[in-house]
């Protein structure tokens, strides 16, 4: 069988009886199913605390 469409499903569908039914509605239409993991946010370390605004001290 030729798969001629993707289905990917976003995160927030993590629902596993939610999941099983979009998994047997992509293979009832003959898509392929992707299901995508929740990707972590970066976390950006804190700016370093500069008083001065880069001046040295008197």
């Amino acid at each position: 069988m030729h798969t001629t469409a993707t289905l990917h499903v976003h995160p927030a569908a993590a629902n596993p009886s939610r999941i099983m039914e979009i998994r047997r509605l992509a293979q009832y239409l003959g898509c392929a199913f992707i299901p995508h993991k929740p990707k972590l946010a970066a976390r950006a370390a804190p700016a370093p605390l500069d008083p001065n605004g880069g001046g040295h001290a008197a």
